[in-house]
């Protein structure tokens, strides 16, 4: 065990307050501008979820940068 946790789309938005849609998220995926998500299994239900320390990096990146323009 890693000790690592995972981020639902549920959790993204309720805990960590990212307001972006699915489709939203996964064009920044796209352009690397988010964190990569991955499915838990290969069945069609399994949920999208991201890495927690990586969703938490990705937060402090844009609080510093939003910072610095300031």
């Amino acid at each position: 065990m890693t000790g690592k946790a995972v981020v639902t789309f549920k959790r993204l938005r309720g805990q960590f307050g990212v307001p972006y849609s699915r489709t939203h998220l996964a064009r920044m995926e796209e352009r690397g501008k988010f964190p990569s998500s991955f499915k838990l299994s290969d069945h069609r239900n399994s949920p999208i979820v991201w890495w927690e320390n990586e969703v938490i990096d990705w937060l402090e990146s844009r609080a510093a940068a939003s910072s610095d323009s300031s």
